[in-house]
């Protein structure tokens, strides 16, 4: 009986030290935004595209941010297939130690959301206050927390 007790209390330790520690129950995160001109890829071949920033921002945070301490979800955005996008997002995962290390995360993602834009941009040799039907040609971004 007393091995039967044993053995019990033993499985009953051994599914519990299998549980997941407690982890926080949402990760501090950013939302990366780019806004573009957009436009039909027939007729206004050549624009600056919010989704090739985003692609390029995401390129760039394996450069800037340690392994390990970033998980991005979410690359998404466009309108259409025959279309360039106006809009493209991504969602960022940091780990830190504490807050001065997700501050400078943080800022490293910003970095990288700046970096992403300004390669768009340049790659359509677009300068800030070209427009395009009205609008801006270059692309913006936006990093929030959430």
């Amino acid at each position: 009986m007393n091995k039967t007790i044993g053995s019990l209390l033993c499985l009953a330790a051994l599914g519990l030290a299998g549980l997941p520690a407690a982890a926080e129950p949402n990760p501090p995160s950013l939302l990366v935004e780019f806004q573009g001109p957009g436009g039909h890829s027939n007729g206004n071949y050549g624009r600056t595209s919010a989704l090739h920033a985003a692609g390029r921002a995401v390129v760039q945070l394996k450069q800037l941010l340690p392994a390990g301490s970033y998980a991005v979800r979410g690359l998404g955005g466009g309108n259409s297939v025959n279309s360039i996008a106006s809009d493209g997002r991504f969602e960022v995962t940091l780990t830190a130690a504490d807050a001065t290390a997700y501050n400078a995360l943080a800022a490293q993602v910003a970095a990288a959301a700046k970096a992403g834009a300004d390669a768009e941009n340049a790659f359509r040799n677009v300068r800030e206050g070209d427009l395009t039907a009205g609008a801006p040609a270059t692309i913006r971004y936006t990093v929030t927390p959430r």
